[in-house]
């Protein structure tokens, strides 16, 4: 794990061990507030403990963006008195399927066996709700793509955008949908922010932001393209293979992760759910015509 400052009251954490996955932490007059916590327990304590000196054993409250392990089971590590904000969505994803994840995940890697799933203790519903901390507010912003429940946290008075995995150096829109995506990509440049704390990867320094959400909505607007057009050819689905991430406009990335089969993934993910549509259309024609 390495870390880095941001601002002089905002810390970015970044793990070595997975796919450079991003942990935010403010300093407030109140005490430190956490976004997302990095996954592996001994990453996750270094940091409680490093800021817990930082800031003189005070947090505030704990953020998580949305419910993927690698952003939530980290949080175990913090004091159990702090309350996690998330959207309702997360809670009830968590619910949901937690503790499956977090078993299944014990039986492969045993040192997860020393996590506890966290579950937000307070939610909202719809766009955004505000947090205040000493002299910082929060806008905590419905960021759907990624996943349905993925939030971004706005930084109002440093105009810093913690984007949770909505803004991912390879858009990932397997769990989500490319369409919210897109949208939010959008919402992202209207809401203009000097500088974006990515989920993974890099931060996207003043002055890059239009380029990046342009480079990353003409990337799923590709993907959509080519398998449309593979539908509309009626040629087979494994031709997906062949189409490299590179041809919608991206480089590979060092995330840890292999991009081209990230990639391979979405563009399976965009196939699948138009041919659905397709064949649901096609099916509501076939009874009207009855």
């Amino acid at each position: 794990m390495y870390w880095e400052r941001v601002t002089e009251e905002i810390y970015l954490f970044t793990s070595e061990r997975y796919a450079r996955v991003n942990s935010v932490a403010i300093r407030t007059a109140e005490g430190i507030i956490v976004i997302d916590a990095l996954p592996f327990p001994n990453e996750a304590k270094k940091i409680a403990k490093f800021l817990n000196t930082q800031g003189g054993g005070r947090f505030h409250s704990l953020i998580l963006t949305h419910h993927h392990a690698d952003h939530s089971f980290g949080l175990f590590a913090f004091p159990a008195y702090l309350e996690l904000l998330a959207h309702e969505r997360c809670r009830q994803k968590l619910l949901a399927l937690g503790e499956k994840s977090l078993a299944e995940t014990r039986r492969n890697h045993p040192v997860f066996d020393q996590v506890t799933l966290r579950l937000p203790t307070i939610t909202f519903e719809g766009e955004r709700m505000f947090v205040c901390a000493g002299n910082h507010t929060l806008r905590l912003l419905a960021l759907p793509g990624h996943t349905p429940d993925n939030i971004g946290v706005y930084l109002e008075e440093e105009q810093v955008l913690v984007a949770g995995d909505a803004v991912m150096a390879i858009p990932i829109i397997v769990q989500g949908d490319w369409r919210r995506e897109i949208q939010t990509l959008q919402k992202v440049k209207e809401l203009a922010p000097l500088t974006i704390i990515q989920g993974h990867g890099e931060v996207i320094l003043r002055g890059e932001v239009n380029t990046v959400m342009d480079r990353y909505i003409h990337y799923l607007t590709c993907m959509e393209e080519k398998a449309r057009k593979l539908l509309a050819d009626n040629k087979p689905r494994d031709l997906i293979w062949d189409i490299p991430l590179e041809a919608c406009g991206l480089e590979r990335v060092p995330l840890g992760l292999g991009s081209q089969q990230l990639h391979t993934a979405n563009l399976f993910s965009i196939y699948d759910q138009l041919q659905a549509e397709r064949e649901g259309k096609a099916g509501l024609e076939n009874t009207a015509a009855t």
